[in-house]
C-alpha cells in the first residue's frame, strides 16, 4: 500500500500561522513598488519621445495630442494603483516610507503631465513649428527621462556613491536652464509680437518644469540610497 505521508520537502517547509499568512499580504516587497515606478518611468519616456518627435515635425500634432492624452491617463492610473497598494498595506517596505513612495510616484507622473501641458499649448496657441531652443530642450528631456527610466530599473542594486544617474540628470537639467534662460532673453529682446512672447514664455516654463521633475526624482533616489546605506 503506498505511503501517503508527507515527503521530505513537505516536512522541511515551514508551517505559517494564520497571522503570518495575513501579515505577508500586508507587507509588500519593495519590488512591488519598484515595478510601478518602472511603469511610470516608461510612460514618461514615451511621452518625451512623442514631444521630441513633434518638435521635429509638426504635421504629427494631431497624433501627439491624442497619444499624450492616452499616456497621461495611463500615468494617472498607475499613481492610483500606488495609492491603492499603500492603503492596503500594514507597513511599507524598508527602503522607502509611505511619503517617499507617494512623492516618487507624483514626481515621475508630473513629467508626463508637464509634457502634456506643452503639447496642449502647441494646439491652443496654434503653434506651427518649434523654435530651436524648444527642440534642444526636448532633446535634453529625452535624455533625462531615459536616464531616469534606467535609474528606476536599477533601484534595487544602487549603492551610495555608485549612482551615475543622478549627476547625469542634474547636468542635463543645468544645461536646460542655460538654454531656456537664453531663449527667454532673446524672446523679450527680439520678439515684437506680445502674443508670441506670452505663448513661448508659457511653453518654455512648462518644459523647465518637466526637467525639474526629472532632477527632483533623481535627487530623491539619491537621498533614499544614502539614508538606507
Amino acid at each position: 500500500m503506498p505511503d501517503h505521508g508527507p515527503n521530505e520537502a513537505q516536512r522541511r517547509r515551514p508551517v505559517l500561522s494564520g497571522f503570518q499568512r495575513i501579515l505577508g499580504t500586508l507587507m509588500p516587497k519593495e519590488e512591488d513598488f519598484f515595478v510601478l515606478f518602472q511603469r511610470m518611468a516608461d510612460n514618461a519616456l514615451e511621452a518625451t519621445q512623442v514631444l521630441q518627435s513633434l518638435t521635429e515635425d509638426f504635421s504629427r500634432l494631431d497624433y501627439a495630442v491624442g497619444k499624450i492624452d492616452e499616456l497621461e491617463h495611463r500615468g494617472d492610473e498607475t499613481v492610483h494603483e500606488v495609492t491603492r497598494r499603500l492603503n492596503a498595506t500594514f507597513v511599507t517596505p524598508m527602503l522607502m516610507d509611505r511619503e517617499d513612495i507617494l512623492h516618487m510616484s507624483e514626481l515621475i507622473d508630473d513629467i508626463t503631465d508637464h509634457i502634456k501641458a506643452v503639447i496642449d499649448r502647441f494646439r491652443i496657441y496654434d503653434i506651427s513649428a518649434a523654435t530651436p531652443p524648444c527642440q534642444r530642450v526636448a532633446g535634453l528631456l529625452l535624455q533625462a527621462t531615459q536616464l531616469l527610466r534606467d535609474n528606476m530599473y536599477a533601484l534595487d542594486g544602487l549603492q551610495p556613491g555608485q549612482n551615475p544617474y543622478c549627476p547625469s540628470i542634474n547636468a542635463l537639467e543645468n544645461e536646460g536652464d542655460v538654454v531656456l534662460r537664453e531663449a527667454m532673453g532673446a524672446l523679450f529682446r527680439d520678439e515684437a509680437d506680445a502674443r508670441n512672447i506670452i505663448k513661448w514664455k508659457d511653453i518654455y516654463e512648462m518644459m523647465e518644469e518637466a526637467l525639474d521633475n526629472c532632477e527632483d526624482a533623481a535627487n530623491l533616489v539619491e537621498a533614499l540610497v544614502v539614508k538606507n546605506a
